[in-house]
């Protein structure tokens, strides 16, 4: 039982620092033309595995194919975020002069719902190697978040909430995304398994992304992937573990 316990010490420690949760989303594609295709997402989150909704969407995307293997996207993204922002002590607090409280001790928390838009622009290549395919998508992403007050305030130290007011001001972000994907495809098996890697650059590495997963054919024009998504942050922020669900639709 020591020995068993003892293997199991680094994956608790893992689980505690890290974030778990899920990602559901159904799509839907439409051909315009022999070149065209139009696209509608929705989509949800959650963390803390289902005990929290972290965030509702939904998206519109336009592809275009320029050549047989590179086409180009651009689309439009409506964001409703479940925020949990938690401030932490520092030094000169008034709580932790007094030894109430600790310096990096959380102090204050405001748990809202706040708007954002966002819009990009993508490039996508692609190149078939037998049952092997391979893409290298660059996206520019811009998001904007509106200005919001929000009321309300929970302490820590002293356990309880208040009515005090702050005014988040707006703000915009500019990410660079690059990802390679590979999809292979197995002779007479309705599943296709793949594999991606992402990285996140506004001015600086921001963000890696990972996922493995299968996407299994249901029927004709449906679809639906499964996949297992590993997510870190380089602002200090907790890494991610995601299971993803997506139905695809073709029209």
């Amino acid at each position: 039982m020591l020995c068993f316990v003892s293997a199991l010490m680094p994956l608790i420690s893992f689980a505690q620092k890290d974030n778990f949760g899920t990602q559901f989303s159904v799509e839907g594609t439409t051909k315009v033309n022999n070149h065209m295709n139009v696209g509608l997402t929705l989509e949800a989150r959650t963390r803390d595995g289902l005990g929290d909704v972290e965030r509702l969407s939904a998206g519109i995307d336009i592809d275009y194919k320029i050549l047989p293997w590179l086409k180009a996207s651009c689309g439009y993204t409506f964001i409703y975020d479940h925020n949990r922002r938690i401030s932490h002590y520092k030094e000169n607090d008034r709580d932790v002069l007094k030894g109430l409280a600790e310096v990096g001790d959380p102090k204050n928390r405001r748990i809202y719902w706040g708007v954002r838009h966002r819009t990009h622009l993508s490039l996508t290549a692609t190149w078939k190697i037998s049952h092997l395919k391979l893409s290298l998508r660059e996206r520019w992403q811009y998001t904007y978040r509106p200005e919001q007050i929000v009321e309300g305030r929970y302490n820590y130290c002293y356990d309880k909430s208040d009515d005090a007011v702050h005014l988040y001001p707006s703000k915009t972000k500019n990410v660079l995304r690059s990802r390679l994907s590979a999809d292979y495809k197995i002779k007479h098996f309705a599943g296709t398994p793949h594999l991606s890697a992402e990285i996140y650059n506004d001015w600086e590495l921001s963000k890696i992304r990972c996922s493995a997963g299968m996407e299994w054919k249901l029927q004709k024009g449906h679809t639906l992937d499964t996949y297992y998504r590993y997510q870190h942050r380089n602002n200090g922020k907790a890494d991610t573990h995601t299971i993803c669900l997506e139905y695809k639709m073709k029209f």
